[in-house]
């Protein structure tokens, strides 16, 4: 007969243990808006294991952010008009609201993503863990291709996504 008493492996509540975060990665973006793709182009290019933990949201919204459980991590990816061309920003996501006007995020929100990101802040749904990256846009019309300098961040921003994907998960 087994012994039923700590007959399962120890949970999270007891002392040494870690258990992985949830991830979740929500790709901003139209695939036929030429820079506005490079998130759902990074995230498509993510190794199988980090890649599962992709959302293509296209226009992030509040409710994208409050309805997880509490050891959910998110990290929103955009492409942003207010960065130069391929330059690539990493930064909490609570702070996103205030920079929201310097960084000109470029998808076409229907409630601009700083103020979902407030709204769903307001509700006590953000947490320190979560982040945005964003890399700069040149090119934003329809069926227009990726701009040759946000085709050459694309490696440096799946690297950086992927990266922060497991800082995430590890806790």
């Amino acid at each position: 007969m087994h012994q039923l008493r700590d007959a399962l492996p120890e949970g999270a509540d007891r002392p040494g243990v870690t258990v992985p975060k949830r991830v979740r990665i929500l790709a901003c973006g139209s695939l036929d808006g030429g820079d506005d793709a490079v998130a759902l182009l990074a995230a498509a290019g993510l190794p199988d294991a980090v890649r599962s933990a992709v959302e293509p949201v296209g226009q992030l919204g509040a409710e994208h952010l409050t309805d997880d459980q509490p050891d959910t991590v998110r990290i929103v990816v955009d492409c942003v008009a207010g960065l130069e061309p391929g330059e690539i920003v990493e930064l909490p996501l609570a702070e996103l609201p205030a920079r929201e006007a310097e960084l000109q995020v470029a998808s076409t929100h229907a409630l601009p993503i700083g103020q979902a990101v407030a709204l769903a802040a307001s509700l006590g749904a953000l947490r320190a863990e979560d982040r945005f990256l964003g890399v700069g846009g040149a090119s934003f019309g329809q069926g227009d291709p990726l701009s040759p300098v946000v085709q050459a961040a694309l490696p440096e921003l799946r690297r950086r996504l992927a990266a922060a994907a497991s800082a995430a998960a590890a806790g």
